[in-house]
């Protein structure tokens, strides 16, 4: 039985999110990959239980979408951290094809209270799905490092909320 007055985790964890201040620089990157075939139905589920933890940990904000084998992912926190945690990312035998796509030092988060919402596209509707494969693959295919902007970020979060949704 849980103390009157002792937060949960996930409540701590809700409240230092609440507590980033957006007035200083961040570091966001963006990548693109695609699932490996070590990559099982079970893993999108532990990859979230284990980075809103240590996210929250790192003062890294960051959301992934997936559909059909493909990854987007933005991490946004202090520059050698969200690095650090990019080449872990881009070593895990889960992912092939990993492209960083954006890295650039920013004035605020756009996922300021965002610890990693794995934004599953398959119950998204058809025409979101549409949008995240475009935003993949224009993404792919860049020759130069962009930031990625507000709108696919945006884009992304509305695909995260329809992953609770159920099919």
């Amino acid at each position: 039985m849980e103390r009157r007055g002792k937060m949960s985790d996930r409540e701590q964890l809700t409240k230092l999110a609440a507590s980033r201040a957006d007035l200083s620089t961040v570091y966001r990157l963006a990548y693109v990959s695609e699932t490996s075939p070590h990559f099982e139905p079970g893993d999108l589920k532990e990859i979230e239980e284990t980075s809103i933890i240590r996210n929250a940990e790192l003062d890294v904000t960051g959301i992934l979408s997936i559909d059909d084998g493909k990854i987007l992912q933005i991490l946004e926190g202090e520059q050698r951290v969200v690095t650090d945690l990019f080449a872990k990312i881009a070593e895990d035998p889960r992912h092939q094809f990993v492209q960083k796509v954006a890295g650039t030092e920013q004035e605020s988060r756009y996922l300021s209270c965002w610890s990693m919402v794995s934004g599953q596209v398959s119950t998204a509707p058809a025409g979101l799905k549409e949008d995240f494969h475009r935003l993949h693959a224009r993404l792919t295919s860049q020759e130069s490092l962009e930031d990625v902007t507000v709108n696919d970020v945006e884009l992304l979060k509305v695909i995260a909320l329809f992953r609770s949704v159920p099919v």
